[in-house]
């Protein structure tokens, strides 16, 4: 008997740390969630110095009209945006150096701007047709190329070509002085 109330107690011990029936399983989901803001951004742009812009300097009919182009570009800066984004590009100017030489007193066919082109390198794939900027032209004023086209998510270097077409500044001679004009280059996330 005594065997018995022994293995009866310790069958009571055991089955007190241990319920009798497991009750039914419950579970539940739930999710995580970040978000990451738009956002885009630009490496500092570098001036770009064109330098003297050439003119004949030949005596007759075309003398002291600019004769050679003149090309420069920025230094490649990093362009960043993690969304859609779009470039613009604007010129103070609407597209021409401007000098603050004055016109008075000379001759008719002087003027004291010089038309010019700007366009982005690399910005988008493609050439330079798929490339936002502008072109200022004599003939047909201020062309916008692809200013405010939207393209996908970027991480990369971009450059700015300007260039002095002697084509483009075919409307009159430019009188000496020190031509400048700004631009401002807008990345917007969309």
């Amino acid at each position: 008997m005594k065997k018995l109330l022994m293995a009866a107690t310790a069958a009571a011990v055991l089955m007190a740390g241990t319920p009798a029936f497991a009750a039914s399983t419950d579970s539940d989901t739930f999710d995580i969630n970040a978000s990451v803001a738009k956002t885009c951004t630009m490496e500092n742009i570098t001036d770009i110095q064109l330098g003297t812009v050439n003119v004949n300097t030949n005596a007759g009919s075309t003398a002291l009209f600019i004769n050679d182009s003149a090309l420069s570009s920025t230094s490649p800066f990093y362009v960043s945006c993690n969304d859609t984004n779009s470039m613009t590009i604007s010129s103070a100017n609407a597209g021409r150096l401007t000098t603050s030489t004055p016109l008075t007193g000379a001759d008719a066919g002087f003027k004291n701007t010089i038309n010019y082109s700007l366009a982005a390198d690399n910005y988008r794939n493609g050439g330079l047709l798929q490339q936002p900027g502008f072109r200022r032209s004599a003939l047909l004023g201020l062309i916008q190329l692809n200013n405010g086209a939207s393209r996908g998510a970027l991480h990369r270097q971009v450059k700015f070509d300007a260039l002095v077409d002697p084509l483009n500044n075919l409307d009159a001679r430019p009188v000496a002085g020190t031509y400048s004009d700004t631009v401002t280059i807008t990345v917007t996330a969309s």
